[in-house]
């Protein structure tokens, strides 16, 4: 199967590879997981179609350069997340916990997650092998999960009357689980760092009133986050939270993520807030906060049609989503090897 069309942006003249051709949903992984396999060949993404023959909510993944499109898991499964520097993934079917090899599509059972519940986001791992999670558990209080892969037993380590969300094990320390505290807007103090080994959580970025903190996301090496602060400001915090540094300004930034060797920031510009602008991917240097926008897209329709762009392993590439005429979410990919960068 091959979808693959190109195309020059208007504003910026850099070529656009678009994968996918709808008329449903064809999303990227959130900008929190890897989204490339280790050797850049591939990129993933899930396939909400609903058309014949294509199960919607599968798992598929393309190839950069030919377009192909290959199934790797179907719609049973769900939470998705690429290894930082592994050839596989974790996902679920229902609760048990499933590896899946990205290279021979084989997917097999690690362990399983507390009977009944669901889990609130992306599994995460980290570079022991840990898998965790933010979890709702059957009786309907929110929680902190990890698994071993090696016992396949899964542990309850948090309990919370709060949404627990967006949960993602340091890359580097299996010991600091990040989980936010999910309202679907501001909330009083969303970022916290759960300490697994002395069970005790708390604030990641201490939040002052009127400040708007959303979308973390760790560096590949687990040393730094990149926290979007409303509107428009990126700050990078270290790992203890002990330091937050403004690395750039930009007209409506929203997502923001860091290139594995953390040279460079890249986000999608979109409207909120009352403010409106013309959608875009925008590459910025964390070192003196220039910034340039590298291709527009369309407006999303919803949360989940976002543009949520990421780099792959070398940095050279970044796939996002660019909603079509409908606001729905497209899974494409721009090759930084074209830009004059900022």
């Amino acid at each position: 199967m091959n979808e693959l069309t190109l195309y020059r942006d208007q504003a910026t003249g850099y070529e656009v590879r678009r994968y996918t051709n709808g008329p449903g949903r064809n999303a990227k992984l959130y900008f929190t997981t890897e989204n490339f396999t280790p050797d850049d060949q591939f990129f993933f993404f899930n396939r909400e179609t609903g058309t014949e023959g294509l199960p919607t909510g599968s798992l598929y993944k393309a190839h950069v350069e030919t377009g192909e499109l290959i199934p790797m898991a179907g719609p049973e499964y769900r939470g998705f997340a690429m290894d930082r520097s592994g050839d596989f993934g974790v996902l679920c079917k229902d609760n048990i916990v499933c590896r899946l090899n990205v290279n021979t599509g084989e997917i097999t059972e690690l362990g399983a997650l507390p009977e009944g519940g669901r889990i609130t986001g992306h599994l995460t791992t980290a570079s022991s092998g840990r898998i965790a999670c933010s979890y709702h558990l059957a009786n309907k209080i929110f929680a902190l999960v990890i698994l071993d892969p090696i016992t396949g037993k899964s542990e309850v380590v948090f309990q919370s009357d709060y949404h627990l969300g967006h949960a993602q094990i340091c890359p580097t320390d299996e010991n600091l689980l990040f989980f936010i505290h999910e309202t679907t807007g501001d909330a009083l103090q969303r970022t916290w760092m759960f300490d697994i080994a002395q069970r005790r959580e708390r604030p990641y970025y201490v939040e002052q009133p009127n400040e708007w903190i959303t979308h973390e996301v760790w560096s590949a090496d687990g040393s730094t986050m990149a926290i979007m602060k409303l509107p428009g400001n990126i700050i990078i915090g270290d790992k203890d939270g002990r330091r937050f540094d403004l690395v750039a300004h930009h007209e409506q930034l929203l997502h923001p993520c860091i290139s594995r060797d953390k040279q460079w920031l890249c986000a999608d510009r979109t409207s909120y807030l009352g403010t409106t602008v013309q959608d875009a991917i925008v590459l910025i240097n964390p070192r003196t906060g220039a910034s340039k926008i590298l291709c527009h897209t369309g407006a999303p329709k919803t949360g989940a049609d976002h543009q949520h762009p990421s780099f792959d392993f070398s940095g050279d590439r970044i796939a996002f989503n660019c909603p079509d005429e409908s606001g729905t979410a497209q899974a494409c990919v721009i090759d930084l090897r074209q830009v004059e960068r900022p």
